[in-house]
């Protein structure tokens, strides 16, 4: 199982993303939450309120939701992060892994 962490501007986006994975069997759960950022963006820092995802999936699926991702996300360089979730119980992986059939 892997965990795949990206940040959206907005809700929408957001929303969008979820359900865009869930209904096409790319990710079993998104979690959605507010965030604020804070970074430096060509010579700027900013610190705008965002939504941040936990994207939870199998293994091999990364690209394919990268790839979604990407088609939603306007920024220039977006974060989308693959986390490998060793330790996960076996009952909640076997229903990530049926939720992707």
């Amino acid at each position: 199982m892997i965990l795949i962490f990206v940040t959206f501007e907005n809700n929408k986006d957001a929303e969008k993303a979820a359900n865009y994975l869930v209904d096409n069997k790319l990710a079993a759960c998104v979690e959605t939450f507010p965030v604020r950022s804070y970074y430096y963006w060509k010579g700027k820092k900013l610190n705008p309120e965002e939504i941040s995802a936990i994207i939870k999936t199998d293994d091999g699926y990364f690209d394919k939701v990268r790839k979604a991702l990407e088609k939603i996300l306007p920024y220039e360089i977006p974060q989308i992060i693959e986390v490998k979730a060793e330790n996960v119980n076996l009952s909640y992986l076997n229903w990530v892994k049926e939720s992707l059939r």
